[in-house]
């Protein structure tokens, strides 16, 4: 599928929400500049935390406005793909789970004979569950530190997101398939060559004993309350 093909057309189809997400995002950003001019008697935590949950909900904002924007997948009555000539069908909405909330995505579905599909969401790579890329990817992290129910706890605490335990298991154990296709994938490639290794060997400076023959060498005079020296400080470096 030609990626700038079906970006010029659903641009020329552009539909009134997509100024409904503009102006909903613009509402909201001038709410956060309002609140923090308007917030000069608070704590700095307490200002902080409200701008963490606002620029969340902005987030959101701008991820409708991005879906928006892609005008609901609609890229003509046909579609020319690798299997065929697509026809478009009736619009069809999914869940997208996303690091700032929950969401509907609302796109086309073509058909080539029995096949339906939906071209935004190859276009766009979105999952087959709905949890996005970039949610998984936290929560497979916080499931390394400890149980997936201390994993949810841990996302709820830090991103205000209820995520049931079954879900957090599920996401660890299919992305547990991806790494290991990605290590078979790493045995196919060349091996680079190995570097030399190098021993290095130092010496602590302790004095050693010196003979006397080379003790006098070193000073033929003493000054007052001096002693002659009988150690020499030893200082060495090897490599091999």
């Amino acid at each position: 599928m030609d990626r700038n093909a079906f970006s010029t057309h659903a641009q020329a189809h552009s539909p009134l929400h997509i100024e409904t997400c503009l102006e909903a995002c613009r509402e909201q950003f001038n709410r956060i500049v309002s609140d923090v001019i308007s917030s000069q008697h608070h704590e700095a935590h307490q200002v902080e935390a409200s701008l963490f949950k606002q620029l969340m909900q902005l987030g959101l904002l701008f991820l409708h406005l991005f879906f928006a924007n892609h005008h609901g997948g609609d890229y003509g009555e046909t579609v020319q793909t690798a299997q065929g000539l697509a026809t478009r069908g009736r619009p069809s909405a999914r869940a997208y789970f996303s690091i700032f909330g929950k969401l509907k995505i609302q796109r086309y579905l073509y058909a080539i004979d029995a096949l339906s599909f939906a071209p935004l969401d190859v276009l766009l790579n979105l999952p087959v569950r709905c949890y996005s890329y970039f949610l998984a990817e936290r929560v497979n992290l916080l499931n390394i530190q400890g149980a997936y129910e201390e994993a949810t706890q841990l996302l709820h605490k830090l991103f205000d997101l209820r995520l049931s335990v079954s879900a957090a298991e599920t996401l660890s154990q299919e992305s547990g398939h991806q790494y290991e296709a990605y290590y078979a994938y790493k045995q196919t490639l060349p091996t680079t060559e190995k570097g030399e290794d190098y021993r290095v060997v130092s010496f602590d400076g302790k004095g050693v004993p010196m003979i006397k023959k080379e003790a006098a060498k070193i000073k033929a005079r003493l000054g007052t309350g001096e002693k002659r020296q009988k150690k020499k400080e030893a200082l060495g470096y090897g490599q091999e």
